[in-house]
């Protein structure tokens, strides 16, 4: 199979998850008002999501071992139109729910099998080069989600988030059915058997060097999320901000990490150690996330948005060195390795954005979160090995 059309494919695989994580973001006030539940109630939508992501992953990888990648991508594109459906014609937020977690089971599959199907295909020298800056598409994804949930929300109310997704699950059925041929060669009888589950993933899991990039990743991609979270309803109460436009701020913040991108394959690669690259994005991290707490007291949207597109940009710097260095620490296990990098992942995700439901939106306790998150991330840098 031509190695472009495996790109083209991984990455409208891959937007499942992006479209579903935080599209609807900008209506989440919204979908308060309308469901007739309070904000943190209405943020553990997302919580739900990202618990099944990750049980998903952590099945589908031994499964995609044993059967193939193709028919468990197909199976998931289906659960993501049902999940989708489910959401649309929801009433009540249990139903919403509901349709979260089944969505999060057929997200999980394509976004663990995205990855994979790369891996299958190229080396670890070329998948470096080649995630490095097919990574940027991956990284505009982000913020375009948010912007075009705010314009759907301003024109057609919170369902068409939901709808737009159905949509594009049903594309990328008829795609991998369609164009996308087996990657996944040598199956793996044996892949599915519980012994040999639980050995390879205490195997991956236990390892420092893994559990370190994992960290990294969380807190990275956590301060995305959190100000998704929290920042829909600080904007609209404490700034008046509407909500497309509170969409339109998330394109500052994928130009950013975009940029961080560009600056790491241009200028850093070559120049730096892996050491030197992290420690240094790590503080940038630190400094975005200390602009938040001078907001406080200056109280400008302007400042709060820069804050966090600075966290961005150290964040950008992170994710293009962890991700693809966890994968290949284990180069005979690779499903089973993408499956707990990305369940794991989603884990932590889990953990942050229930967290975050259950305190208040307020611009304090937001700022002392990225706080938190940087210096875990700094911290990560003074643990040898």
């Amino acid at each position: 199979m031509p190695l472009f059309k495996v790109l083209a494919i991984s990455l409208l695989m891959a937007s499942s998850y992006f479209f579903a994580a935080d599209m609807y973001a900008p209506s989440l006030p919204y979908m308060a008002n309308a469901l007739n539940v309070s904000s943190g109630t209405v943020q553990q939508t997302v919580s739900i999501f990202f618990i099944f992501v990750a049980i998903s992953q952590l099945c589908c990888g031994p499964l995609s071992e044993r059967f193939g990648r193709r028919p468990i991508a197909i199976i998931g594109s289906l659960v993501f139109a049902l999940g989708s459906l489910i959401c649309t014609s929801s009433q009540d937020i249990n139903v919403l729910i509901l349709g979260r977690l089944v969505q999060g089971i057929g997200v999980g599959a394509l976004y663990l099998l995205c990855r994979t199907i790369l891996q299958d295909s190229f080396s670890k020298m070329q998948l470096v080069g080649i995630m490095s800056w097919f990574g940027i598409l991956f990284l505009t994804l982000p913020g375009l989600t948010p912007a075009l949930g705010g314009i759907l929300q301003t024109h057609f109310g919170w369902q068409a988030s939901f709808w737009f997704m159905f949509g594009l699950a049903i594309i990328i059925f008829l795609v991998i059915t369609l164009c996308l041929g087996e990657t996944h060669q040598q199956k793996n009888v044996h892949a599915v058997r519980l012994s040999n589950i639980a050995q390879d993933y205490w195997m991956i899991a236990s390892n420092s060097k893994f559990l370190r990039y994992l960290l990294l990743m969380i807190v990275s991609n956590g301060g995305v999320i959190v100000f998704y979270l929290m920042g829909a309803f600080i904007s609209q109460e404490n700034y008046s901000i509407a909500p497309h436009a509170f969409g339109l701020t998330s394109l500052l913040l994928i130009g950013s990490t975009i940029f961080a991108r560009l600056v790491f394959n241009s200028l850093l690669k070559q120049r730096f150690s892996e050491k030197q690259l992290l420690l240094s994005a790590s503080i940038i991290m630190v400094i975005g996330s200390c602009g938040l707490l001078a907001n406080i007291t200056y109280a400008h949207f302007s400042l709060m948005i820069l804050s966090v597109a600075v966290y961005c940009f150290g964040a950008g710097l992170i994710t293009s060195i962890a991700a693809v260095n966890a994968l290949y620490l284990f180069p005979e296990h690779k499903g089973q390795t993408g499956a707990i990098f990305g369940s794991l992942q989603m884990a932590g995700m889990f953990l942050l954005t229930l967290l975050v439901s259950h305190i208040a939106n307020t611009e304090l306790v937001m700022a002392v979160v990225f706080v938190m998150m940087a210096t875990l991330s700094l911290a990560t840098q003074w643990r040898k090995g």
